[in-house]
């Protein structure tokens, strides 16, 4: 694990917890946008899928849940927030917490964060989360590439942890945590076909000569700290 930031660096949050089911619009549309929480710079409310589900599966949503990523000032500001919510379901589930060291591609909400220097070995566990705003007349053609994909990430050796997301009607995520950046670097570029897949070369060669989206950005992190259980397994690095 890299070393923890200073108080003054930014920080990014993940965060995926249990919601009531009558709870999921307030979840998805309103959280955290009715006040004011200091240091909150942005924000964004998901419903996690399972990947290479079928769209018309029951299986692919987990209506229960929300996934969120939070981008904050500094570290200080998170903690207070949390502190703040030991009676809400956000403080029962899974977070992990993030510096950003690559980015590419751009959404307007998150162009000031500041990349930092890598400081982990590439061979380091790291995240890599993707956001888009969808062209809804291309949807069709985002899902016929996009679910090949899903599979490929779904079944890669080097993928510890993967899920997609989605908020009605145009914004989407993935998140991935991979044993190193070499493993996902050679998943992308399909750098092994036998092994890598060349599912994920394709889709971007598809998305470059007719884009999917209106806005699209792929992050890369370091992680700073794990919290809560993942995959049966309890975290408090």
């Amino acid at each position: 694990m890299s070393q923890k930031p200073i108080p003054t660096q930014e920080v990014f949050s993940f965060h995926r917890f249990e919601v009531p089911i009558y709870k999921l619009p307030y979840y998805l549309f309103f959280y955290l946008k009715q006040k004011k929480i200091k240091g909150l710079i942005h924000s964004e409310t998901l419903i996690p899928m399972e990947l290479g589900e079928s769209i018309f599966s029951k299986r692919r949503y987990h209506l229960t849940q929300i996934v969120l990523i939070a981008f904050w000032q500094t570290e200080e500001d998170l903690n207070l927030f949390l502190s703040q919510c030991q009676n809400y379901p956000i403080h029962s589930g899974w977070q992990i917490r993030l510096r950003l060291y690559r980015r590419l591609g751009k959404i307007s909400e998150l162009e000031s964060a500041t990349v930092y220097p890598k400081y982990s070995a590439l061979e380091t566990p790291m995240v890599a989360i993707t956001l888009a705003r969808l062209k809804l007349s291309h949807t069709i053609r985002f899902a016929k590439w996009g679910k090949p994909v899903e599979k490929q990430v779904r079944d890669h050796h080097g993928k510890h942890y993967a899920f997609a997301a989605f908020r009605p009607f145009r914004n989407f995520l993935t998140f991935s945590i991979w044993d190193s950046e070499k493993q996902m670097l050679q998943m992308v570029h399909g750098t092994e076909p036998k092994t890598d897949g060349l599912e994920h070369k394709n889709a971007m060669l598809e998305r470059n000569r007719n884009d999917f989206h209106t806005e699209f950005t792929t992050l890369r992190f370091e992680i700073l700290k794990e919290l809560g259980r993942r995959g049966g397994i309890d975290y408090e690095t």
